[in-house]
């Protein structure tokens, strides 16, 4: 399992060009795109259980919600929806709603807005068998130092008995990335039996922290059918 988490580790610290003075808009964007990802293990998700996160930006503090939460069960598989801010200019928020079986394979993928109409957006005619895999930028120079630690942390009023995990990459040209992550067996959505699920996440200029959880989540996007 911690072979399985420094690679995981590995390829969501992948190097980034060295920063300006003003960092620019696409490593923004790079960093907010490992940020804001959650990994967990299908095989230990039940229908209803959710967690909403925020995601900081910093120096500015403008923060965003993020939400996962498994909304049905067809088949064996479950349908889990993401809750996403605003992109390309949309007025609300959006909703990223897939059917997954318990292996982890994505069987359907779904976009639409809470209560609209939802389009399919895998698998379409003439795509791929397989969903094409988030791009990502080369890690294969990087070597990787991964630390874990037991911790606690308080969040929300409740203190959780966590995990933190720290993985450190270094480049030849000297450039290095930190991703640190704070787990806990008390939040859904677990990443393993052995971490249990996300409580914090901080990289570069982002920070993200559970706001809450629980275990009646209802679905926001309905399924044509």
């Amino acid at each position: 399992m911690k072979r399985a988490l420094t690679i995981a580790l590995l390829l969501g610290c992948s190097p980034a060009p060295k920063p300006p003075a003003q960092p620019a808009g696409d490593d923004l964007a790079f960093e907010l795109g490992i940020a804001s990802q959650l990994a967990y293990d299908p095989s230990a998700l039940k229908v209803g259980d959710f967690v909403l996160y925020s995601v900081r930006v910093d120096p500015t503090g403008q923060t965003n919600p993020y939400k996962w939460a498994v909304v049905g069960d067809e088949g064996g598989a479950l349908w889990v929806e993401n809750r996403r801010p605003p992109e390309g200019g949309a007025s609300g928020p959006m909703i990223v709603k897939s059917k997954v079986d318990r292996a982890g394979k994505v069987l359907e993928v779904w976009i639409g807005t809470p209560g609209g109409a939802a389009v399919k957006y895998y698998p379409r005619a003439g795509q791929p068998a397989e969903p094409p895999p988030s791009p990502r930028r080369d890690s294969g120079s990087a070597q990787a130092q991964t630390r874990e630690e037991p911790d606690r942390v308080s969040l929300s009023g409740k203190a959780y008995a966590c995990t933190k995990v720290t993985s450190t990459l270094a480049y030849p040209d000297g450039r290095k990335s930190t991703l640190t992550s704070w787990f806990s067996k008390d939040v859904p959505f677990a990443s393993s039996t052995t971490y249990g699920g996300l409580l914090r996440r901080k990289l570069g200029r982002f920070t993200m922290e559970l706001v809450t959880s629980g275990t009646n989540a209802p679905p926001e996007l309905t399924i044509p059918r």
